[in-house]
């Protein structure tokens, strides 16, 4: 018994071609679809990771509290000049305990005042740590002020990636230590002579020969 199948007609092959491509544009959209949900996701958990570790690296201790810092002087509305003491202070240190004025113990001194935001604060501290160490007289302590004022590092991340030890001194929110200085801009430094007397001040970044001289200069 023979079985007879009829072959499609020329309509039909083209409806089934039409459907087939109808099919394989619909399979194409949707693994474009996919690739975009699943690239979407991976840049979101990127982005959420990167997030993460921002928030991480710029959490810091932030300024004192107002009661933790002790400023004996008055509110000055200039810097120091020479021949003027320093006041003494006292303030919670970045590395914890305390620092105080009184830590120098007598001897010729560095006092850099500066800020974790500021550009020349950032490129010179590290200049003047390495020109102290060629006055082994000579001491250098700070005070980190004006925390969180501007964007920027905070002064724990900063003096990390220098390799910073100095003493530092952390000022309170409303900047009373700066203020007992009468700080118009940063850094600040202050070159002391032995009997706590200024010698002499600068505003803003020195060159190495200029740290040279002024640290070369107070007794």
């Amino acid at each position: 018994m023979s079985t007879t199948t009829e072959r499609p007609t020329k309509r039909q092959r083209q409806r089934a071609a039409a459907e087939e491509r109808a099919a394989a544009r619909r399979r194409k959209q949707l693994r474009r679809t996919l690739a975009r949900v699943l690239g979407g996701l991976a840049l979101a958990a990127v982005l959420t990771v990167t997030a993460v570790v921002i928030t991480t690296q710029e959490e810091g201790t932030g300024a004192s509290r107002a009661t933790e810092v002790i400023a004996d002087g008055p509110v000055r509305t200039e810097p120091l000049g020479a021949g003027e003491s320093i006041p003494e202070f006292s303030a919670p240190g970045l590395a914890g305990g305390r620092v105080a004025w009184n830590d120098r113990a007598g001897t010729p001194s560095v006092l850099a005042i500066w800020a974790p935001w500021c550009p020349s604060c950032q490129k010179e501290l590290p200049v003047l740590d390495r020109v102290v160490r060629e006055f082994p007289d000579v001491s250098l302590l700070s005070i980190v002020t004006a925390i969180g004022d501007r964007p920027g590092p905070t002064p724990e991340g900063y003096l990390a990636a220098n390799g910073l030890t100095f003493p530092v001194a952390v000022d309170d929110g409303a900047g009373n230590l700066a203020a007992s200085f009468g700080i118009e801009g940063f850094p600040t430094l202050y070159f002391v002579n032995a009997d706590g007397t200024v010698s002499q001040y600068a505003i803003g970044e020195l060159s190495e020969e200029q740290l040279r001289e002024a640290l070369g200069a107070i007794t």
